[in-house]
């Protein structure tokens, strides 16, 4: 083979070019103004904080007494969490970070350490992200749990699982899935769900909780369970809210899952279509006919579509 027959020639390379830089521009448009805020559809503003407990940040959805103020970012850190979740699936190892930076900057709908509505005992919600995931990334769900009255309290958990998190030394830890063996990633994740839910509602101005419920996406969902299997008697758990269990990454742990029953404790879970073809049941079992694993967080890199979630 010649020489010349093995290199492209300066258009085919200009070509080349243009259709890179096509479709980073594509990509990039396609990202405006998206994510797109969704209306509340409950009575009350919603406020947002981030607090610690046991090393572990928590974002903290609640209702709020006032609307007004200073906007809470949807991503907490920034470019660091998008970039966290961009490295995840691959995006910025292929240079294409910038199809989440749209995050960075979005907003979470609601108002950044803004009083409580009042405190009046409310349900409180501690739930865990799912493998890979964060904090931020359901904030639209959490946001619409507490604008029907609420307190949702999101663990962005330290065991390695994490996207991105600020431990309590102000390190960075990036997904580092090898940190811990899953087994210990579960009891890690279970340690924190029930250090956040013996904290109450997570801070003194807000509402004590009326009934304690814990929940999870994917990961989180064996997480959740696990977390019940330990809780002490004081904290009485009422229920379970799950999001596509991920009922299979367990690690072996029997009381996490069991023989698919959690006894006499309410669960409630839906599942995509991929979790129902599976045949993923736990507790009452709802199927979202055309919802994906990834609708059950809205961080997504395209807008949600199934009306249904």
């Amino acid at each position: 083979m010649k020489l010349g027959e093995t290199l492209l020639s300066r258009s085919e390379v200009l070509g080349l070019l243009a259709v890179a830089g096509s479709f980073r521009a594509g990509s990039a448009i396609a990202v405006i103004n998206q994510p797109r805020l969704p209306p509340l559809d409950g009575p009350y503003e919603v406020g947002c904080r981030l607090t610690r407990v046991n090393g572990a940040r928590t974002k903290l959805f609640y209702p709020a007494a006032v609307a007004g103020g200073m906007d809470a970012p949807y991503c907490t850190d920034g470019r660091e969490t998008s970039d966290g979740m961009a490295g995840l699936v691959g995006f910025r190892q292929l240079g294409l970070s910038f199809l989440l930076a749209h995050l960075a900057t979005a907003t979470s709908g609601c108002w950044l350490n803004a009083p409580p509505l009042s405190k009046e005992p409310m349900p409180l919600l501690v739930y865990s992200h799912g493998f890979g995931g964060n904090m931020d990334m359901a904030s639209y769900m959490m946001r619409a749990f507490a604008s029907h009255g609420a307190v949702v309290a999101c663990v962005e958990h330290t065991d390695g699982t994490a996207s991105s998190t600020r431990l309590q030394d102000g390190t960075q830890l990036t997904f580092s899935p090898g940190l811990l063996s899953r087994r210990e990633q579960l009891v890690r994740r279970a340690d924190e769900l029930l250090a956040a839910a013996a904290a109450g509602a997570l801070g003194d101005d807000l509402p004590p909780a009326s009934g304690l419920y814990l929940g999870g996406h994917s990961y989180g969902g064996p997480s959740a369970l696990l977390a019940v299997s330990r809780a002490p008697q004081s904290l009485d758990v009422s229920g379970l809210l799950l999001h596509d269990p991920a009922l299979g990454m367990n690690a072996g742990i029997d009381s996490a899952v069991g023989s698919g029953t959690i006894g006499m404790l309410p669960a409630l879970s839906y599942v995509s279509d991929e979790y129902d073809r599976a045949g993923v049941r736990c507790g009452a079992t709802l199927h979202t006919v055309g919802g994906f694993h990834g609708n059950f967080v809205d961080a997504c890199a395209r807008r949600l579509s199934n009306p249904t979630l």
